[in-house]
């Protein structure tokens, strides 16, 4: 082969490659280096990447800080932010936090470490401030390097992706009463889910938004609007997350730094937007050098105390299955689509879906995620999948077999009734009064649905029945409960089902898990 035709095929696949991934790197970086500070494991070790041959002073340097149960390979990775920033003169450095040795580390853990790494990488360039650049949990972790362990000075922007500002109600269901089984057998309840719950990041939220200290950075914020496909597990976490989603992150979580400005919204899932194809573009021009003059932030008043509204149409089963699991609920005629999702820890488990005139379904599998993205709390989790197009009335039946494993059921009802959830708010002091209640709109409630309700709290596992404590007052269509919140601090997820009566006479099931926090005397949570 000649070298014209060598030139035109590399040519070629150069634009091919371009067409692939139009916003990617042109070529790949050279390796990192690490600054081995842990010579027992890798939490708090960094490293700094090549200086690009184009690199300029005029360019900040960035620190990237990657998300729950990741490691800095989030961004060493093909269609990674390192070779777009390489490629584009930026001198970069890179973290690792409590995750990278397994369990991962909440943003006590990780931002105490994190404010170090960040001293030490603005001290190695010799810069005054850095920017950063941090995915999903990533984000509350520098939040916690810069507000509560001095590291703010050296940091002027920091532009988070897809961070739970608010938390997500993924790991509330990790906690609750349906899914801890699974949770348990897949190790995902560890301090990072635990910080994530969304009470959790409510009391985060009030011990951080109102510090002078948040004024003295930029953040911007991006939020993802998509998944990885049909029957994907980000698919799955549309059913569980409010409004409008990344399948692990809402988009009013992502946003919900009060302080925060905005910087898009885009159609990609919770893992694809760190992908540099897909918004590296969108990030550069945020970035400043130290320079360039920090706009004040507006520091806003403690949220934490306001009522929350939230409404479902989910439907959740869960629990131990050794041998065979049965679990019923019901559905009202005019459905127009049951999604059924049930996962399990094992393949060999057998998911079977049983309607009231008998028919049977069986689960399509979706083996475990290969996916090199952040993974997601249920991501290691097998997904047994049925989609049933308008399903009868009547009670259903979900059957589970198999031995030493567990299931966690969530059915999204498409087209049907929902359940509108008010509670007083999410972050209580111990013995605070409690309220919350659950509107059915013009459908009658059946009272005698709530025998199942229980009290877990997170950390421990603890249950306890709370219909003893709990008062429950039906009038119509409106149920309402008022409550002594438990004594000991923690965080706590109060599950239970409601069945509703529609016009026809047709019972139908609906769940309800509302997740809150009880502080000790200095607002802070315990384990």
């Amino acid at each position: 082969m000649n070298q014209k035709v060598l030139s035109r095929l590399l040519a070629a696949v150069t634009l091919s490659t371009a067409l692939v991934y139009p916003q990617a790197a042109s070529a790949a970086a050279p390796a990192p280096v690490l600054h081995d500070d842990n010579p027992s494991g890798h939490f708090g070790d960094w490293y700094t990447g090549a200086v690009p041959p184009n690199a300029s002073k005029d360019k900040p340097v960035i620190l990237f800080v990657q998300g729950l149960h990741s490691t800095y390979n989030t961004w060493y990775t093909t269609d990674g932010y390192y070779d777009a920033a390489y490629n584009a003169g930026y001198r970069t450095a890179f973290v690792q936090l409590k995750d990278a040795d397994g369990t991962g580390g909440n943003m006590w853990t990780n931002g105490a470490k994190l404010a170090e790494v960040i001293k030490k990488v603005a001290d190695y360039y010799g810069v005054s401030k850095i920017n950063i650049i941090a995915h999903s949990k990533g984000g509350i972790d520098t939040q916690a390097a810069l507000v509560h362990y001095g590291a703010h000075p050296y940091v002027n922007v920091v532009h988070q992706l897809s961070t739970p500002n608010k938390g997500s109600e993924l790991a509330d269901m990790a906690y609750s009463n349906w899914a801890g089984w699974l949770a348990d057998i897949l190790g995902k309840k560890d301090d990072a889910v635990y910080s994530l719950q969304t009470s959790y990041m409510a009391n985060f939220r009030a011990q951080t938004d109102s510090r002078s200290e948040v004024g003295s950075t930029k953040t911007y914020m991006a939020a993802g609007t998509g998944d990885d496909g049909w029957f994907s597990a980000t698919w799955f976490g549309h059913a569980v997350l409010p409004g409008e989603d990344d399948g692990a992150v809402s988009v009013e979580s992502a946003f919900g730094l009060p302080y925060g400005i905005k910087s898009f919204t885009k159609d990609v899932s919770h893992g694809q937007i760190a992908k540099a194809s897909q918004t590296w573009d969108l990030v550069k021009p945020k970035l400043q050098n130290a320079s360039m003059k920090v706009r004040a932030n507006k520091v806003s008043e403690d949220k934490s105390k306001e009522a929350t509204v939230e409404e479902s149409s989910v439907i959740l089963r869960g629990g131990e299955v050794e041998d065979t699991a049965s679990e019923t609920f019901f559905l009202e005629s005019g459905i127009d689509k049951l999604n059924l999702d049930t996962m399990t820890s094992s393949e060999d488990t057998i998911v079977t879906l049983i309607s009231p005139s008998g028919k049977k379904y069986e689960a399509d599998l979706s083996k475990k995620s290969e996916s090199e993205d952040e993974p997601g709390i249920f991501q290691d989790a097998v997904h047994h999948f049925i989609e049933v197009e308008e399903p009868e009335a009547g009670e259903w039946t979900l059957e589970v077999e198999g031995s030493d494993d567990a299931f966690f059921m969530v059915g999204s009802v498409d087209g049907g009734e929902e359940a509108k959830v008010k509670a007083s708010k999410k972050v209580f002091k111990k013995g605070d009064k409690a309220k919350i209640s659950v509107d059915l709109g013009k459908n009658e409630i059946d009272q005698s649905s709530l025998e199942k309700a229980n009290l877990t709290r997170s950390m421990n596992g603890e249950k306890a029945s709370v219909l003893d404590e709990v008062k429950f007052a039906v009038k119509e269509d409106e149920l309402t409960g008022n409550f002594t919140v438990p004594t000991k601090p923690g965080v706590y997820n109060l599950s239970f089902d409601i069945t509703g009566v529609n016009e026809d006479g047709e019972p139908f099931t609906r769940s309800i898990n509302y997740n809150f926090a009880v502080t000790n005397s200095d607002g802070e949570l315990e384990k």
